[in-house]
């Protein structure tokens, strides 16, 4: 009977240290993807300092035509002159989100780093331009009937 209750006990131990082992993977999975997306997850909060104003989305209809269009197309449905040759069709831009499903700093974050086959527009455009780009993409919102 004392023999059963060590044995007993060493399982119950062995099973306790394996579990404090899978916490501790986790955890430390938790925190270096927290590091690695500290950006992204900080960008979810930014709020649009530039108003939507028919100005702003002017100025972004501009800066999309120059620089996004050529892949989203002139409305930003995907269909742009390069769309079919590229290995993937980019985004449909009149079908994302709104806030708070896809804050706006994220949007603006995926085009100053870039997404997927998308370039990284941070050296491109000043802070204020992209802003005024995201007022002109969210323009582009689909209405319902």
């Amino acid at each position: 009977m004392l023999a059963y209750a060590v044995i007993s006990a060493s399982r119950i131990m062995r099973k306790r240290t394996m579990f404090r082992w899978f916490l501790t993977v986790v955890a430390v999975l938790c925190v270096g993807s927290a590091i690695f997306y500290a950006d992204l997850l900080r960008s979810a909060f930014l709020r649009n300092p530039i108003p939507r104003s028919a100005d702003s989305i002017a100025r972004g209809r501009q800066l999309f035509q120059k620089n996004c269009a050529v892949c989203h197309g002139a409305e930003g449905r995907g269909d742009g002159m390069v769309a079919a040759a590229l290995p993937q069709r980019p985004d449909d831009l009149s079908k994302i989100a709104p806030p708070p499903i896809f804050p706006d700093g994220v949007v603006a974050y995926r085009i100053i780093n870039g997404v997927k086959m998308m370039p990284a527009f941070k050296s491109t455009l000043s802070e204020n331009e992209i802003w005024d780009l995201l007022n002109f993409i969210r323009s582009l919102a689909v209405k319902p009937p």
